[in-house]
């Protein structure tokens, strides 16, 4: 992609290598500072507006999804406490989950594809939390369909009709696992592109189109 050169990525790639070693001894905290430092200079060497989306000029806006989700009968309707104000990112809540941040979640992901049917998805342009890292641990499933799925067609999927039509991103499903790679979008993929968001949740729920039973 252009982002850094060798030199840069060999220096990641060593903190990287700590990152690594810490979560292998399951010394957690230590584990997520040495992670959140690999962020740190990554986005220092690229310049980037936001890891989320390496598109994006500005970061991404909040300011007006605080004020609507602060407003009272927003809380009301969410069944929120009046007197709790909520915040996009908390840091009382980062404090406490700071230890369960490099711990997997492997487990729990297996334990639900034995019960019921999993949507995984993220967006392109994620570079934080992105599509190779996912790809990375869904290898590693202990599952039956895993082989199936790793073998599934990958359909290219696409929103809108006619001369209106657009690329929407890529499914690929078997058995109780839908993986699905948003094209433009990063992190926040129902910000980034909405339509595709919204198609993708509803085709998923109703088994429609190329997240129907139709694909293989």
């Amino acid at each position: 992609m252009g982002l850094v050169n060798a030199r840069q990525r060999r220096e990641m790639e060593a903190m990287q290598a700590e990152a690594v070693a810490l979560t292998e001894a399951a010394r957690w905290r230590e584990a997520g500072d040495a992670r959140a430092r690999v962020l740190d200079r990554l986005q220092n060497v690229t310049g980037l507006a936001t890891l989320y989306d390496f598109a994006k000029q500005r970061p991404y806006a909040s300011a007006g999804v605080e004020k609507f989700l602060n407003r009272a009968e927003v809380k009301a309707a969410l069944g929120a406490l009046p007197d709790v104000t909520w915040e996009g990112c908390s840091d009382a809540v980062g404090e406490a989950m700071q230890e369960d941040v490099m711990k997997s979640v492997l487990p729990e992901v297996e334990a639900l594809l034995r019960q019921t049917r999993v949507l995984l998805y993220q967006g392109i342009r994620d570079l934080r939390d992105g599509v190779v890292s996912q790809e990375a641990w869904i290898k590693e499933l202990r599952w039956g369909g895993l082989r199936a799925f790793q073998n599934a067609e990958r359909a290219v999927w696409r929103t809108g009709e006619g001369e209106e039509q657009e690329l929407a991103g890529y499914v690929q499903r078997s058995g109780a696992l839908t993986q699905v790679v948003v094209y433009g979008a990063g992190h926040l993929v129902p910000v980034d592109n909405g339509r595709a968001a919204q198609e993708m949740i509803e085709g998923w729920v109703t088994q429609t189109g190329v997240f129907g039973s139709g694909m293989r």
